[in-house]
């Protein structure tokens, strides 16, 4: 058995998510399901077609873990009227995709964040032993696919 990383639990996250949010077409932005304690997950649009059209059996998320999300509830995002705007030196944005046809998650490494990732690391080590209770049964299920 491999050995879990970080963007295994996130995944792990992304299935809790997607397995309790509200069913029927989605709008970029649904927070619908849970998420742990700390973290932010939204639904962040469907995958796009050659031909430009939406592709509703590609579910794009966004991951939003904060510098404090161990201690504290997710802080609010400024906004624009286009965007959630994000705060590099605070937080770290992973973006994932569900793809129905595969029935698999693809979970990216972040870009756009300040946060050593030694630190980031530990802390979603440490968000995930907090909640382990609650999703042993996601982390197993995305092991046995892997």
């Amino acid at each position: 058995m491999r050995k879990k990383t970080y963007l295994d639990i996130i995944e792990s996250w992304v299935w809790l998510f997607i397995d309790t949010m509200k069913s029927g077409y989605l709008h970029a932005g649904d927070a619908s399901g849970i998420a742990p304690k700390g973290i932010k997950i939204i639904f962040d649009g469907y995958g796009e077609k050659e031909d430009g059209s939406e592709n509703l059996n590609i579910l794009l998320f966004a991951i939003f873990v904060h510098k404090d999300s161990l201690k504290k509830n997710f802080p609010p995002h400024e906004t624009n009227l286009l965007a959630i705007i994000n705060r590099p030196k605070e937080e770290v944005c992973f973006t994932a995709f569900y793809d129905l046809d595969t029935d698999s998650i693809t979970v990216n490494e972040p870009e756009n964040t300040k946060l050593d990732e030694k630190f980031l690391s530990k802390l979603i080590f440490d968000i995930d032993k907090r909640e382990q209770p609650k999703y042993d049964k996601y982390f197993e299920f995305i092991l046995a696919k892997n």
